[in-house]
């Protein structure tokens, strides 16, 4: 008799395939929105084939939905705010917003000042950021509902894209001009992979070492010590070398910075996979045999021009980012405390810009997300952050206290944010489809998998119940 497979296995090709759409179509940005637009139909048309597929067995561990209910109030969290951005509001009522004075007189001019406006100046980029919330809603909830092991295929995939990402970098370089660039608008010169910018791209190959790191150990490594599996470990230091060199030469200064993070969270998924007794020698070791590879390595390449222009760009000569944020600030005051609208960014800061700094380029970004954040959604905005940064806390404390895998997946996602707050200080990575989808990965993945708790609770007791039989006899 043939037994059909479970839904659940099906399902995990549903989760990949949106994952590499969107870490492959996803890196353009808003400059490149046709990726983005093809990313969010298909991640549609996903979705629908995720709910569609039946359930092919009775067991909780074939779930289409997370069991944990606090998934489910992050997507309708994170979804909420800028549809309430989108309702009409009656003339009096969007006339008294902040920064309305200008939007009031010119619609007086033509009559239109007595017709019902939302609060977004611009509905039509609010309504482009709410649609962009689609495919890493749609990769959490799918993540969330995923067994254990088809989870770590998931953070498999993420290693596998991430190097393919760096290799297909490399291979940039080598060409000439803007060949193998999968996006018009682009950093030439530099790595970008699969990502139209430098900076998204170093943000991958970080993500990309944290997930080698977690996929390392296996489901045996309770029974072979890791040391002893000499093929895997060599696979692993050749990779996560190929990964960290790719990310030096993406020019990224902030990622660049942000390797000793993804160093100490590879440690942290490592380290009770490793020997109590050879660790302090197996980590002297190692600290010296990175120390001699890194100053080798800058004896052979010091005469290299492409590592000189890595060097040349942490010079701040010429920052704009604090004028940048200068202008912010007053845009933000302008807007305070209801802010200007989901993918308001460009207008809002137009208007507020200082004739000093003006100059042919666009200020697309704020190039820190945090005050970009405040400019668009105001108070609003910060009390939905710290709702759902408290939701995630509280995921990630009850994962906390499990082992294994679990524990892996636990520091992957804790690196994962890590990464892409700190890069908010000086960047928008959560404004690129690719990251935000990781994001919304990591978040999938600090739920408690179908099924979990109650197979442990019957591992439990039956051990229980052998140790009594021991007992007794």
């Amino acid at each position: 008799m043939r037994v059909s497979k479970p839904s659940s296995n099906r399902r995990i090709f549903v989760a990949l395939a949106l994952l590499i759409a969107a870490m492959t179509l996803g890196g353009g940005g808003t400059p490149n929105p046709a990726f983005e637009i093809a990313l969010q139909l298909l991640a549609a048309i996903l979705a629908c084939i995720w709910i569609w597929l039946p359930s092919a067995t009775s067991r909780k561990a074939d779930a289409k939905f997370p069991v944990d209910p606090r998934l489910l109030l992050i997507a309708a969290g994170a979804i909420l705010l800028p549809a309430l951005q989108l309702v009409p509001l009656p003339p009096p009522l969007w006339q008294a917003l902040p920064g309305r004075e200008t939007e009031s007189i010119a619609l007086e001019l033509v009559g239109g000042a007595q017709g019902w406006q939302p609060l977004s100046l611009a509905p039509s980029r609010s309504w482009a950021a709410l649609l962009s919330f689609g495919p890493p809603l749609f990769l959490m909830l799918m993540a969330g509902a995923l067994p254990l092991s088809s989870r770590t295929r998931i953070v498999a995939c993420i290693a596998l894209i991430a190097l393919a990402s760096a290799i297909w970098g490399a291979m940039q370089l080598a060409a000439s001009g803007d060949a193998l660039r999968l996006y018009p608008q682009t950093h030439s010169g530099w790595i970008t992979g699969f990502q139209a910018n430098r900076n998204a791209q170093a943000d991958v190959l970080l993500i990309g070492m944290v997930a080698l790191a977690a996929i390392l150990p296996g489901n045996d490594a309770t029974r072979v010590p890791l040391w002893q599996r000499k093929e895997r470990l060599v696979l692993f230091l050749g990779t996560n070398a190929l990964l960290l060199f790719a990310v030096i030469m993406t020019g990224s200064r902030m990622g660049i910075a942000l390797v000793p993070v993804a160093l100490l969270a590879q440690l942290a998924i490592l380290y009770p996979s490793l020997p109590r007794w050879r660790w302090n020698r197996g980590l002297a070791f190692a600290a010296t045999a990175g120390l001699a590879a890194f100053i080798g390595s800058a004896l052979i390449l010091q005469g290299n021009a492409a590592l000189r222009a890595v060097i040349a760009r942490f010079s701040l000569q010429g920052e704009f980012r604090p004028e940048l944020w200068a202008d912010t600030h007053f845009a933000i005051a302008q807007y305070w405390p209801g802010g200007s609208g989901m993918g308001t960014f460009v207008p809002a800061i137009l208007a507020a810009e200082r004739l000093e700094v003006v100059d042919p380029t666009m200020p697309n970004r704020a190039h820190n997300d945090y005050l970009e954040l405040l400019l668009e959604t105001g108070i609003p905005g910060i009390v939905m952050l710290l709702a759902i940064a408290g939701l995630l806390a509280a995921l990630a404390v009850k994962a906390w206290r499990s082992e294994g895998a679990m524990r892996a997946h636990l520091v992957f996602s804790l690196a994962c944010f890590l990464i892409l707050a700190l890069h908010s200080i000086v960047d928008y990575p959560l404004r690129c489809m690719s990251l935000a989808c990781l994001a919304g990965i990591a978040a999938g993945l600090l739920a408690r998998p179908p099924g979990f708790e109650r197979r442990h609770s019957d591992q439990y007791r039956t051990q229980g119940q052998s140790g009594m039989m021991e007992c007794s006899t």
